[in-house]
């Protein structure tokens, strides 16, 4: 089946205090690292970059580089109307994950091709996960029901592309597969396959790098 891959880098960083997938991580941007991994495992690459930054492009290892929108959904949008009709499969991933591995890239695709609808890694989560109320109420879940979801994560190309006809909002393109009764399995996701959020993280994605080589 003929994979596409849609990476995420549109983000303006608020969070992180500038665009963090454009920041050094062991000599190359963090954006850099997510590139070279969908270029290993995909047959194309669409790197969605912040409105302004697509004048960059020749610096990518990407075969188009598009603007993003205001949200995550509306960038993944941008970069699935840039991916080939003829993908069936369309794996999207969020820059700020520069350390996932190849082989878990071609686990979700793996279990697209075996008959997933979608296919997203997931981790145990292991701290206590309590739910606050409108009034304060804390409420604790029970965390052997719970998965912290990661990127990347692989669709068959056609439902992809029906969920965000109607152009919704979601910080997961797995819960729009889900809403419209789609199958998403779960492959194992590496707690070494960290977000980078925070400067904290960087300084943590800097260590896991050092540690593989």
């Amino acid at each position: 089946m003929r994979v596409w891959a849609v990476v995420a880098a549109g983000g303006t960083g608020t969070r992180f205090g500038a665009p963090k997938q454009f920041v050094d991580l062991a000599g190359r941007p963090v954006l850099a690292w997510s590139l070279e991994v969908a270029r290993q495992v995909c047959a194309g690459v669409v790197a969605v970059l912040p409105a302004g930054w697509t004048d960059t492009e020749s610096t990518w290892d990407a075969d188009m580089v598009v603007p993003g929108g205001v949200s995550r959904s509306d960038s993944v949008r941008a970069g699935l109307a840039a991916v080939p009709p003829d993908a069936e499969i369309i794996a999207v991933h969020d820059a700020a994950r520069p350390l996932a591995r190849p082989e878990l890239w071609r686990a979700v695709i793996a279990a697209v091709v075996e008959g997933a609808d979608a296919a997203i890694p997931a981790s145990a989560v292991t701290d206590t996960v309590k739910e606050v109320g409108p009034d304060g109420h804390l409420a604790t879940l029970d965390r052997s029901r719970l998965v912290a979801v990661q990127t990347p994560q692989a669709f068959r190309a056609a439902g992809l592309r029906r969920v965000h006809a109607g152009r919704p909002d979601a910080t997961d393109d797995a819960a729009l597969i889900e809403l419209m009764g789609g199958r998403v399995v779960l492959v194992d996701g590496p707690p070494d396959n960290l977000k980078v959020t925070s400067p904290y993280d960087l300084v943590v994605a800097r260590a896991l790098v050092e540690g593989r080589s």
